[in-house]
């Protein structure tokens, strides 16, 4: 028994690294749009052009947003694999619907990038988060890096097959429009919409292998669970009793009176210790989270807390996280969309920066799973990570304009520093939904934290265009670097040990 419930649990685990395969969609994009912009510019010009091309990246994490909010309801009705399998239906269906959409007016494309490629991204991100922290809650660090550190490596694959496929003569872009640079050649963009069905048909056979290895992890079973509900609805007293009655059972009959004494009886029953806490609290003030398993009259019961998304509101934690995720977003969106095309102005060679491209995801993931580790180890806390990622991402944006004027090796550096500093975005977030927040309101947290996603979605486009066009690719960077600083901040202001009782 034991044997099968860890052979579920390694396959589990291994099996949430695929189903984040469309996770690699915001690894490619800085390179796949390159090739995209010039087919709506030149392949079905003049009737494509009618938005934006950064409003689908911009669309695409906007979508993610409401995908976090519909994985509780949808869990409940068909299951964690099965709202996963509606998830990986709804972002392949977009992505091969992109393959059509790129003939079309852009705006067709950012609808469905946003209506059904982000959300199911959305879905599936707090899906594998749920699949390996159930499992290995107490690696839940490492795990949550490694496992969104998966679609970034798969990417580096992605970004040397959509290059090799699209440009494998490795011609330069011929056409300069405003700031921005194109390509124009045929031979390149009639390849443009079988790179989009290529990508999807990867990231769909990946997510069929996981959802044939994951298993949903234990859960306690329907009598022993006492979650946030069942604690509102039973006072202390009831709870007393409820104990006292399951004690009855076993072969230890010492009265259990004294609730928080933490006796123990002879079959293992342990009992929650509230007695330092005031009835409020126990009751009101938090939403305890109960992990029980019950076998026959065995229970057992363990002391964490978690918060309902109303309190997790007033934490100025939040309000920190948060901050240092707009932040980062932005920077990650505008290395998303700008580290090729603007390089290309002053870098002739389009493999070289994919090159660069496929290794920032290899970086990416390095430094995921080496913090993550460094925070599993309590060597550091959430804090420390948001100000080490801020103040990179502050410094490097300063630069970034600088950067690829003067060298090539350097602009790779400074992209692959921004790599670094951007990936904490994945370890802080999640990490903070579990540790700071609990685990019985996980989906929703983490949905609140990374609302961020939302705000950065729609401000980036907003502010990049106007300041791209006006003033000019140095004062685009300059933004980021501006943003980050705000954020460190707030952040370092921040006591990340307040309690949400104190509020």
């Amino acid at each position: 028994m034991a044997m099968t419930k860890n052979l579920k649990k390694y396959c589990s685990i291994v099996g949430a690294h695929f189903i984040l395969s469309p996770f690699s969609f915001m690894w490619i994009y800085g390179n796949l749009s390159t090739y995209t912009d010039s087919y709506f510019r030149f392949a079905c010009y003049p009737k494509c052009w009618d938005w934006d091309p950064q409003w689908l990246l911009s669309l695409y994490t906007a979508g993610m947003f409401p995908g976090y909010f519909m994985v509780k309801p949808l869990e409940k009705i068909f299951g964690l694999r099965g709202t996963g399998i509606i998830a990986m239906v709804m972002f392949n269906a977009a992505m091969f619907g992109s393959a059509w959409s790129q003939q079309v007016p852009i705006a067709w494309t950012a609808v469905i990038y946003g209506a059904l490629l982000g959300t199911g991204a959305g879905i599936t991100s707090s899906l594998a988060i749920l699949f390996v922290s159930g499992w290995a809650p107490e690696k839940a660090a490492v795990l949550v890096a490694s496992t969104s550190g998966a679609a970034t490596l798969l990417s580096v694959v992605q970004n040397q097959i959509i290059t090799a496929f699209v440009n494998p003569n490795n011609l330069k872009p011929d056409a300069n429009i405003g700031p921005k640079t194109y390509f124009s050649q045929r031979e390149i963009l009639d390849h443009v919409p079988s790179v989009l069905i290529i990508h999807g048909a990867i990231t769909m056979g990946l997510q069929l292998i996981g959802y044939l290895l994951i298993s949903n992890p234990p859960k306690p079973s329907h009598e022993a669970r006492a979650d946030t509900a069942v604690l509102e609805k039973h006072s202390a007293d009831k709870l007393e009793e409820w104990a006292a009655n399951s004690s009855s059972h076993t072969k230890n009959d010492q009265s259990m009176k004294d609730y928080g004494s933490n006796s123990r009886s002879s079959k293992g029953i342990d009992t929650l210790d509230l007695s330092h806490r005031s009835r409020d609290d126990r009751v009101g003030g938090f939403n305890i989270e109960t992990v029980e398993e019950m076998e026959g009259t065995n229970l057992r019961t363990d002391n964490i807390y978690s918060y309902t998304p109303k309190e997790v509101l007033r934490s100025p934690v939040f309000y920190a996280v948060c901050f240092f995720g707009i932040a980062i977003e932005y920077g990650l969106l505008l290395k998303a969309n700008f580290y090729k095309k603007f390089a290309l102005l002053y870098i002739h060679n389009d493999k070289y920066l994919t090159l660069v491209g496929t290794l920032v995801p290899i970086i990416s993931t390095g430094s995921r799973i080496f913090f993550g580790t460094l925070m599993d180890k309590s060597l550091l806390c959430l804090k420390d990570l948001a100000i080490i990622g801020l103040s990179l991402n502050c410094v490097l944006c300063a630069f970034w304009y600088i950067s690829a004027r003067v060298n090539a090796i350097l602009y790779m550096f400074l992209v692959l520093g921004l790599a670094a500093a951007q990936s904490l975005m994945y370890v802080v977030a999640p990490t903070a939904a579990l540790r700071l927040f609990g685990p019985v309101h996980l989906s929703t947290n983490f949905g609140l934290l990374d609302s961020c996603t939302l705000f950065c979605s729609i401000l980036s486009p907003v502010v990049t265009s106007p300041f791209l066009h006006t003033f000019g690719w140095p004062w685009v960077f300059i933004t980021g670097s501006v943003c980050s600083l705000l954020a460190l901040c707030y952040v370092t202001l921040t006591n990340f040990n307040t309690s949400l009782t104190s509020l």
